[in-house]
């Protein structure tokens, strides 16, 4: 009996022996696919983007891929090379790359990495200046707001000896550019440009306060500019928009101690219009690109280096553009100082496409030839004008309600010397 136990089990072992031949280990798939390769974006909206790659492979099957938005990997998998992301913010910027996975779950080295904006809702005017986000804390501090940069300008336009603080905002991501002129630079969509116009209560002392009557807001919405206005409150904590001019009273001492009594005039929507805008265009007045070439108050730096240096402006540097002179110095030429000052207190109007009747044939812009001006010709007149302050005859007829004496002398100085 035990000899047939034993011849069973060796018949076993030898059996066994036997499949143990044939067996053939599974083997693990390790190898992760290949890295997708070109990823790009496209067809960006306020809430939605596209994005695009090539396909990965992988030594059995790449099932699907991975999108990080942010560096932070999505809920789902896509099967294809192609992915629409819903549900963004507008006006963001975001960053992607992409990774592939096959069925053992290999995760493939990202692909490259792609920077997206999304489209910024278009700006319009608010009810209300707060509203607006200009200005952070305290409205009547007039502390520019996270992304809203002071800007200045080297010669100044006039408007009844008022103070203007300039401010812009451009969409997050974008940038002026140079537009082989040294006039306006191209301004994105969605910029913003502020002019807050106030009066010290006493110029001799600035620390005792300030009373803050309107600041002027053009929009760049779809390609073209629109202009707006916030009237302040009399306890200066809210400006209030406003379409309609009108008249406000302002007393304040100047800088010889003097009470200087003004019958300021706020302008209307339409009248806006008629000086920001040349053939049916609507466009700035100040920022021209040589009237911003100095170096300003708030930095140490030429003021086009300095926009370039944080990202504001791209595709020019201070060298490469003139300078549009300041009429209140003194030091320069006389005729340089007094083109400067009509071209920007007066060329927006007389020029050719303006609002002033083609039939005066004045031109007043400082890149115009002098014998195309109309200067000469017209010298007694453009003095007079200076010199008046009644209202349908005075120049500028906008922006001003007394005679800008400092000016005018220079003017006539000018004048004399033809």
């Amino acid at each position: 009996m035990k000899k047939i136990f034993l011849l069973i089990l060796i018949g076993f072992v030898i059996i066994s022996c036997g499949k143990d031949d044939d067996y053939e280990p599974v083997e693990t798939d390790t190898q992760a696919p290949s890295t997708p390769a070109n990823l790009t974006v496209a067809d960006e909206t306020e809430t939605s983007l596209k994005l695009t790659w090539n396909a990965a492979t992988d030594n059995v099957e790449v099932t699907g891929y991975k999108i990080y938005q942010d560096g932070t990997a999505l809920s789902s998998t896509v099967t294809e090379t192609t992915t629409t992301i819903l549900g963004l913010n507008p006006g963001t910027a975001y960053s992607f790359y992409v990774t592939a996975l096959d069925a053992k779950n290999n995760e493939s080295a990202p692909s490259n990495t792609v920077d997206a904006l999304t489209v910024s809702q278009p700006l319009t005017f608010l009810p209300t200046l707060s509203e607006m986000g200009v200005f952070a804390g305290n409205l009547s501090d007039l502390n520019p707001a996270d992304g809203v940069q002071l800007y200045e300008i080297n010669s100044t336009l006039f408007t009844d000896y008022t103070h203007k603080q300039r401010l812009i905002r451009l969409p997050e991501g974008q940038s002026m550019r140079y537009n082989n002129t040294d006039l306006l630079p191209s301004f994105p969509d969605n910029t913003l440009i502020s002019k807050t116009f106030y009066y010290n209560i006493d110029e001799r002392d600035p620390s005792l306060g300030k009373k803050i009557i309107e600041t002027r807001i053009l929009l760049k919405v779809n390609g073209e500019w629109l202009a707006g206005d916030y009237i302040w409150n009399a306890a200066q904590t809210e400006a209030t928009y406003r379409e309609t001019g009108s008249t406000e009273a302002i007393s304040y001492i100047d800088g010889n101690g003097q009470t200087q009594n003004v019958a300021y005039e706020i302008p209307s929507k339409q009248d806006c219009f008629t000086c920001h805008n040349n053939n049916a265009t609507t466009f700035p007045i100040g920022p021209k690109l040589r009237n911003l070439n100095f170096v300003p108050s708030y930095t140490t730096q030429n003021q086009l280096d300095y926009l370039a240096s944080i990202g504001m402006l791209q595709g020019v540097s201070a060298n490469n553009i003139s300078v549009l002179p300041n009429w209140e110095n003194d030091n320069l030429l006389l005729e340089d100082r007094a083109r400067a000052y009509m071209d920007i207190n007066c060329a927006h109007c007389h020029q050719p496409g303006s609002s002033v009747p083609p039939g005066f044939m004045l031109d007043f812009r400082l890149e115009t030839d002098f014998n195309d001006t109309g200067i000469y010709a017209n010298r007694g007149e453009v003095i007079a004008r200076f010199q008046s302050t009644l209202p349908t005859y005075r120049m500028p007829q906008l922006g001003r309600t007394v005679v800008h004496s400092e000016a005018l002398q220079m003017l006539e100085e000018y004048i004399d010397s033809l």
